[in-house]
This record gives structure tokens, sequence and C-alpha cells, in this order.
């Protein structure tokens, strides 16, 4: 577990609930056990009177550590929304592998999007296969 990881963990067993971090991780921890099992960004968002592009910045952060998931969509007010929950430490390894591949393979599109007409057939190839 890398020392931030640890020291978000180690503030909220403490009761510490005072960085941006820490106060969303702790409310997604209480969606998750002591409400519908879920929350979305639309809650957080009221909920913590948070600007949308500074929470989304952080959920991205938060699931790169594999601290919470996305466990599927919910539509609020015609809008599809990540439900998202806090992961138990058994799967939290699997979910930063998940989360990587996805990344590797979004960085990938992206690279061949923009840069495809630059590129070796043999590297396109490549890059397929990925």
């Amino acid at each position: 577990m890398k020392p931030k990881v640890k020291n978000w963990l180690d503030q909220l067993n403490k009761g510490i609930v005072k960085s941006n971090t820490t106060k969303i991780i702790y409310e997604i921890h209480n969606h998750t056990y002591r409400g519908k099992g879920y929350v979305t960004i639309d809650d957080l968002r009221k909920d913590l009177n948070m600007a949308h592009q500074t929470l989304t910045a952080i959920i991205s952060l938060i699931q790169d550590e594999g601290i919470i998931k996305s466990i599927g969509e919910v539509d609020v007010n015609d809008r599809p929304f990540s439900k998202l929950a806090y992961s138990d430490k058994s799967e939290r390894n699997d979910l930063i592998l998940k989360r990587r591949k996805e990344k590797l393979s979004q960085w990938i599109k992206r690279g061949k999007e923009e840069w495809i007409d630059l590129m070796p057939q043999s590297l396109i190839d490549e890059l397929n296969k990925l």
C-alpha cells in the first residue's frame, strides 16, 4: 500500500476528515455501508458542495488506488452516473490492476487516433494486439 493511501485510511480510522480526499472517501464509505450501497458523483457534489472538476479528479485518483470501485450506472435526471462503492481490502489489488489496464487501453486508443499517420504499420499491428 502506498504511503498516501495508508495516510488517508489512517486519518479515516482516527476520525480525521479534513482534506477533500478523505471527505470523499468517508462519504463513499458511509453510503456503501450505511446507505443504499453506493453513491453517485451527483450525490457527492451535493453532499460535499464541491466543484464537479475537483470531485472527479479526486475520485479518479482514489479509483487508481483501488479504494473505491464503480458498480454500474444509474440515471439521474436522464443522465447516466456511475454508482461508486467502497472496496473491500481483498479486492484492492485486482481493482488497481484492472484500472491500470483500462488506462493503458485508453492511452493506446488516444495515441493511435492522434499519431496513426506517423506510425509504421508494424507498430499499429502490435498496438491492435493489446
